[in-house]
């Protein structure tokens, strides 16, 4: 039996519409386990297809039948708006019960809820109450039936159909509706029988009133001028599933998608890297605020207080309206809580009385905000107790301009830990140490982000965007990191444990099988070849990346040998390091990058000025020329490198013909100095003017080589970085596999050859789509190579261009990730 628990409901919020309403809803259903945040998007979809609104203020969204599998267990949550949501033209909705349905245990509080639809008075008490207990009890509360009579009248000539409800989930709201619908085409009554009561088919209020189950008998009896063809329809509506598929007087078997069936408190977020871990938790730190005890002039702490105060609730505002304007209502609303906590006058007038007493302003609004924190997060209520890092965020953001900020080099307990974060910089993985890092779970970030990179670089189970409750979780707390169905589990059973530890061994006698074959080419069962390069950032790599199985490097990052230095790299330094990699790859090719360095990146003998958007400033082959000098160095390294072995130069970011003609230009001048042979060069397609104009840039160079992290943020105009739109960022975007489509037709006709080396090369789905477009060498991080060789051998070219062609129809990458995900199951592969 599903009951409603205070952490299931919302008072006192506001939405501008209906959209930003939903939004808010699943947003609750997400932070409750009960869905992925791929069915908020459904839960809009529907809205478009039925009414949701049942009247009287109550409004019920849910998300579509095809959703049904981001559903990640059953149950409700109920978000009151005093002041009413525009929902239809019937009216607005004060009351919005958000439903995720995976079995018919909702339908009691459904039952419930339409009974409080009866009683208008108390439907509009709810809709007002500031009481939590009021709404629990009221959808609790076990349903006293009335004695029902006929909502139509009686049935005289004996027109009556029997059906089975659907399974298995019954006539909940989703079939209901489609059984209102299809009796208002009709010039008839219909009225439902079931177990000794009856509904009137033009009512979803009195449909959801039944209460029917999956699989139970229905009489549906008919009047009127259209009684018979309304019921020969209705037959086919049943027949059909009423949208949920063809029904049986049994539960059918459950869908072949992976169910998550943990015991422990769910918190979704988004594949970064595949894997299983289980451990304690740690928070990864870099900032401190310090701040002085005490302070002699309270007049000046008050009015210090109250500009911090103010100055972050600007802030907020800013980011909520910014944030509603890019992201929608569900990733801002945070900042609208947030600002409801800076209004809270318990605080200030503690904090006021504190500094009273000699405290100082950021003494005194610390130690109240972080009490305050610390109370939340020792509550058993899962929802209250992840409030605490929603008050530890807005009390840091009011306290920062009343500390000194130092940074701190990140402490590590003594034993492998599960690392939170943020998000991690590149800067952040000098201070990891992998023997120590079980895996890496972050607020922020996307499946392109630096995070990501890190963790499959690493070979770590990785989860990202599971939102900023994840950091009040407290150092040394046990939890399962499942990478590959993007979910940490707080507070994990002991079954979820034997669960985790069934599925850490198999994934590691996977990884041996790979292991054994990893020298083996990727050939697909019809005879088609795909070479695994490995990505690589440094020198000693390139052995590992040989020993892993990688048929070369298809991108060696050269920076690592112009960071964390005072000086630039001289000639023989960056000569000895590419001869290193040569001579470890023994005749395997290396493709040597030039210079990727801009803005966003602190190299301080650049000189580099600050640039409002550095990814749209002097980065990549743009540096290079600004610091020719430079380039000139790199090249002639690289062309000596080039006499002892396959060595290819390719240059980053090229967006025009001239700037690749320039490029090859002072390539050639050094060549001739050096007197190296030629080379193969290339470039990377990394921005959609280089897509456009790739026929033309084909002409000049041997290969392409698509950096789909950078194509990514450029077609989608999302930074891979941004705290809320970075989870949006997936290369598996059709409109970044349209930009692959473009680019591997140009190439084909130029007659040269594509690889891909960003982020989504080393995924299953990017792998099998990738190459189905055409890409024919897909270079990913060194623990990857072998399962992307496993999983081409075990499917044929033919699958891999059939789902290719479909993912360039779909919507959003998630449906690209589902068709591939349908095609490995049916075919038997393992992703």
């Amino acid at each position: 039996m599903l009951t409603l628990t205070p952490s299931q409901v919302r008072l006192g919020w506001a939405a501008a519409n209906k959209a930003e309403a939903i939004r808010l809803v699943g947003q609750v259903m997400v932070e409750s386990g009960f869905i992925s945040p791929g069915y908020v998007d459904s839960m809009l979809q529907r809205e478009q297809v039925s009414a949701t609104f049942l009247g009287h203020g109550i409004a019920i969204p849910h998300g579509l039948p095809e959703a049904r599998d981001l559903v990640l267990q059953t149950g409700v949550v109920v978000v009151q708006f005093p002041a009413g949501v525009v929902w239809s033209e019937d009216g607005h909705a004060h009351l919005v019960v958000g439903i995720a349905a995976k079995s018919d245990e909702h339908l009691q509080v459904l039952a419930n809820l339409t009974g409080v639809l009866d009683d208008e008075v108390q439907a509009v008490a709810l809709a007002s109450t500031l009481s939590t207990a009021d709404i629990i009890q009221a959808l609790n509360a076990p349903v006293v039936e009335p004695d029902w009579e006929s909502p139509v009248a009686p049935v005289l000539d004996g027109r009556s159909l029997q059906v089975l409800s659907p399974s298995p989930y019954g006539l909940h709201a989703r079939p209901a509706t489609v059984l209102v619908e299809v009796v208002r085409r009709f010039r008839a009554d219909v009225t439902v029988h079931h177990e000794g009561r009856q509904a009137n088919a033009r009512s979803l209020l009195s449909l959801l009133r039944l209460g029917a189950g999956g699989g139970t008998t229905l009489t549906l009896t008919s009047a009127g001028d259209d009684a018979d063809a309304v019921l020969l329809a209705l037959r086919d509506a049943f027949e059909a599933g009423l949208g949920e598929g063809a029904p049986t007087a049994s539960t059918p078997s459950p869908p072949a998608t992976v169910v998550l069936d943990y015991e422990g408190t769910l918190v979704a977020g988004l594949s970064a890297s595949p894997g299983i871990a289980a451990g304690p938790v740690w928070a990864f730190q870099r900032e401190r605020l310090e701040v002085d005890e005490w302070a002699v002039d309270a007049a000046r702490e008050h009015l210090l207080l109250e500009e911090a105060l103010a100055g972050a609730a600007a802030e907020l505002r800013q980011l909520h309206e910014g944030f509603l304007l890019k992201a929608g209502a569900q990733r801002a609303a945070i900042f609208k809580a947030h600002l409801e906590l800076l209004d809270d006058p318990e605080m200030l007038s503690e904090s006021h009385g504190l500094i009273d007493t000699g405290l100082s302003a950021g003494a005194a609004w610390r130690r109240v905000f972080e009490n305050r924190a610390e109370a939340l997060a020792g509550l058993d209520a899962p929802m209250l107790a992840a409030r605490a890092a929603d008050l530890r965020d807005v009390g840091r953001r009011v306290l920062r301009p009343l500390a000194r900020v130092l940074e701190d080099e990140p402490t590590f307990p003594d034993h492998p830990v599960v690392l939170l974060a943020e998000d991690l910089a590149p800067s952040d993985t000098a201070k990891l140490d992998p023997a120590m890092v079980l895996g890496l779970c972050t607020a922020g970030g996307g499946t392109t982000s630096h995070t990501a990179i890190i963790a499959r670089s690493l070979d770590l189970p990785a989860v990202v965007a599971v939102g900023p409750s994840v950091l009040d979780l407290r150092d040394g707390q046990h939890c399962i990191l499942d990478g590959d169905a993007g979910v940490l589990v707080v507070g994990p059973s002991e079954r979820d444990q034997t669960k985790a530890a069934h599925q850490r061994e198999r994934i590691r006698t996977k990884r041996e099988e790979q292991k054994l074959e990893r020298y083996r080419p990727a050939i697909t069962l019809d005879g088609k070849r795909v070479e695994v390069a490995a990505n690589i950032s440094e020198a000693e790599e390139a052995r590992k990346a040989v020993d892993a199985g990688g048929e070369g490097v298809g991108l060696m990052r050269t920076e690592f040998l112009f960071l964390k230095r005072d000086d630039p790299p001289g000639e023989e330094e960056q000569f000895h390091a590419y001869r290193t990699m040569v001579q470890a790859l023994n005749g395997l090719p290396l493709i040597l990058r030039t210079l990727d360095i801009g803005g966003d990146k602190r190299v301080p003998y650049l000189s580099l000025p600050a640039e409002e958007n550095p990814f749209l400033g002097v980065r990549g082959i743009r540096l290079c020329f600004e610091r020719e000098d430079l380039f000139r160095t790199q090249l002639r390294a690289m062309l000596r490198a080039s006499k002892e072995g396959p060595v290819r130069i390719m240059y980053p970011m090229v967006a025009m013909p001239e700037e690749l003609a320039k490029a090859s230009a002072i390539t050639e001048s050094v060549r001739r100095e050096v007197g190296a042979e030629p080379v193969e060069t290339g470039i990377m397609i990394e921005v959609p003017s280089a897509v456009m104009m790739a026929e033309r840039l084909a002409r000049d160079v041997s290969f392409f080589s698509i950096g789909t992290n950078d194509l990514t943020q450029y077609v989608l105009a999302m930074d891979r970085q941004h705290p809320v739109l970075a989870p949006q960022a997936d290369g598996l975007h059709p409109a970044v596999l349209r930009m692959v489509d473009l680019t591997v037709k140009a190439a084909r006709r130029a007659g040269i050859w594509v690889g891909a080396c960003g982020g989504i090369a080393g995924d299953p789905s990017g792998a099998v789509v990738l190459s189905g477009l055409g890409v024919t060498e897909l270079s990913v991080a060194i623990p990857s190579i072998p399962a992307v060789k496993a999983l081409l051998r075990g499917i044929s070219m033919a699958d891999a261009e059939g789902v290719a062609r479909l993912a360039l129809e779909c919507g959003n990458a998630a449906e690209v990730r589902g068709l591939v995900r349908g095609m490995l199951a049916r075919k038997g592969a393992k992703a």
